[in-house]
């Protein structure tokens, strides 16, 4: 599918396209899992080389990102799927050629939504045309289109305030589950087995997304310079404060780069933690066997001694014999248990 973006003279608006109805005047075009046709005709009006899927997924930084016949590609990873509850991440092409973005995508990150949202609705949240313009005389979006450049610096931005969302998001579960996780402590009631799996559920899905979000980090780190080369080699075309939205963009990554150190070692200490409450729990639950068999093995062999078939046995004919046998019974069942209360081993 193709997403093209083009000005109407006041607006930015966005409409689907076929391969044969791309404009000439489109500034953004967005490849979503794009068919060989689009692929081709895209070629043809940027006058570029698309990279495919499968180089795209290519780890190697002179694969991701390069400047090839006046066409600047970069490729990042970006996170998808979080809020249906099913992370991924996936590599995303961002082309600037021929006054144009193009972006390459087979996933739907949700940060591709809330950009076009806020540049349809106001677009001058990108940044401005002039370096040097004062606060009032900032020439607005309305009285030309924006370029690739911008349109590319403002769906960076989105993407890692996104990835900062979603850390925040991560953050604040992984503290319910300490909760969950000590106030089962404090309950006298142990916790069920189904409880535990379900902590341990919740702390390894924090933990995958973690992951995946620390990977994209990675690869938005490399292209962040990349892209400050490109625009320096652009200077006439007014981008400084473009260039210093990416150097704000590039301390952000670094210090959420730090957030993510802190919260893996958050959820390793939570699932050493769990695990540790599970085996107190299973320790618990053997101490209580261990506690009943060493209980129950007076009264059985004081049962056993009387159990046994001889002939001669005082007390078989004695009147109070067996009231005598199971006090007996009751009394050395007793004894181990004050005992071990004594010790507070119980």
């Amino acid at each position: 599918m193709i997403e093209s973006y083009h000005f109407d003279g006041t607006k930015v608006v966005h409409q689907a396209v076929s391969a044969g109805e791309l404009s000439p005047a489109a500034i953004w075009i967005d490849l979503q899992a794009p068919t060989v046709d689009e692929i081709r005709a895209v070629e043809a009006l940027c006058a570029i080389a698309i990279p495919t899927r499968e180089e795209m997924s290519e780890i190697e930084v002179s694969s991701r990102l390069y400047s090839e016949d006046g066409a600047d590609v970069m490729t990042a990873s970006v996170v998808h799927g979080a809020q249906k509850g099913a992370p991924a991440f996936a590599p995303v092409t961002f082309i600037l050629a021929q006054g144009r973005l193009v972006t390459v995508r087979y996933s739907e990150p949700k940060s591709f939504k809330i950009f076009v949202a806020k540049l349809c609705r106001d677009p001058a949240t990108l940044p401005p045309h002039h370096d040097h313009a004062e606060a009032g005389e900032i020439e607005r979006i309305a009285d030309r289109p924006p370029r690739a450049e911008q349109l590319l610096v403002g769906l960076l931005e989105v993407v890692v305030d996104r990835m900062a969302d979603l850390l925040e998001m991560i953050s604040a579960d992984l503290d319910r589950i300490g909760d969950d996780i000590f106030s089962s402590s404090a309950r006298k009631k142990p916790t069920g087995t189904g409880d535990f799996k379900k902590l341990l559920q919740r702390i390894g899905a924090a933990g995958d997304l973690t992951s995946r979000v620390r990977e994209s980090l990675a690869t938005l780190d490399r292209l962040l310079p990349f892209l400050q080369l490109v625009l320096d080699s652009r200077k006439g075309n007014g981008m400084k404060e473009g260039k210093a939205r990416v150097k704000v963009m590039v301390r952000d990554i670094h210090s959420l780069n730090d957030f993510v150190s802190f919260l893996s070692n958050k959820t390793t200490f939570l699932l050493d933690t769990t695990v540790g409450m599970i085996s107190i729990e299973q320790n618990a639950i053997i101490k209580i066997f261990s506690v009943a068999a060493v209980a129950f093995l007076p009264p059985t062999l004081v049962a056993s001694a009387y159990g046994m078939n001889f002939k001669i046995m005082p007390e078989l004919e004695w009147t109070y014999g067996y009231p005598y046998a199971l006090v007996l019974m009751v009394v050395s069942a007793l004894v181990p248990l004050i005992y071990f209360r004594y010790k507070n081993w119980l």
